[in-house]
């Protein structure tokens, strides 16, 4: 939402045919991608088992503007929000081989859940700024109640940390897109390529 939004402040200069300096818009540089962690790391899970997770990302951005190039805590939320799709693995979906999960429920001890659009089928968090101002940290847990295969894949602005296991076996038998995970949310359909960067795992 926040790159949206900047986009509409800096259209008209970056349309003009002059823009001056004194135009400028000033704000802040992207944070950095979150690394999300498995607390309890299994590859099968009994159903309605709380899976948790926790995510850490640094505080410190720049300002364009600054001239002198510093870092600086920001205090603001929103400008760290996060979120990923649960997907069910499903290899009889034609030109698909993942679904928007349903049967599952996300509870929060560090940050909180938000909306970020009307249309989007996702757990999408705020977080919250540590107490050094130096970092800012989620952690939800994340049941699911019906059997099957899943995969938790970015939405934005986190991958999970790729030096741990991550159970990239389970989506062998359901490889049928050329190394590509294919899901529709909405009208619209995502693309996931490879498996680097998501968590895989089954509940029985």
């Amino acid at each position: 939402m926040k790159k949206h939004l900047k986009f509409l402040v800096l259209a008209p200069c970056l349309f003009a045919v002059l823009c001056e300096e004194d135009d400028l818009v000033c704000g802040y540089s992207e944070p950095e991608t979150y690394t999300l962690n498995i607390e309890n790391i299994s590859e099968v899970y009994p159903a309605d088992e709380t899976i948790w997770l926790n995510a850490e990302t640094s505080a410190l951005l720049f300002d364009i503007c600054d001239e002198d190039e510093e870092l600086e805590a920001v205090d603001n939320p929103e400008q760290f929000a996060s979120g990923m799709f649960i997907l069910k693995l499903n290899s009889e979906l034609g030109d698909l081989n993942a679904e928007i999960a349903q049967d599952y429920s996300v509870g929060y001890t560090l940050g909180e859940g938000f909306n970020i659009v009307s249309c989007l089928e996702a757990i999408t968090v705020i977080p919250v700024l540590s107490a050094d101002n130096q970092t800012y940290n989620y952690r939800l847990g994340l049941s699911v109640s019906t059997p099957g295969d899943y995969c938790i894949v970015n939405t934005f602005n986190n991958n999970f940390n790729i030096e741990g296991t991550n159970n990239s076996d389970i989506f062998g038998p359901y490889n049928t897109l050329d190394n590509r995970i294919r899901f529709q949310n909405c009208e619209d359909i995502f693309t996931r390529t490879g498996t680097e960067g998501h968590f895989f795992f089954s509940v029985e």
